[in-house]
């Protein structure tokens, strides 16, 4: 193998590592489940920030 095809493949197999790496992330990223699970104590919960449940976004203007 050449010096020119080594570099040629590292990076492709660079770029398609980072594609399926950001996939992967995009994916798991937005994978939350929208059913609250903490007894309607929207403030303790983990996912508060980003909950769409009316109930979290009443509590979070209640917070402004």
């Amino acid at each position: 193998m050449k010096r020119k095809e080594f570099i040629q493949k590292s990076l492709r197999l660079g770029v398609l590592t980072g594609l399926v790496g950001g996939s992967v992330f995009l994916i798991k990223r937005n994978n939350i489940d929208f059913t609250c699970s903490v007894d309607g104590v929207c403030k303790s919960c983990s996912v508060y920030s980003g909950c769409d449940l009316d109930k979290a976004k009443e509590s979070r203007k209640d917070e402004r």
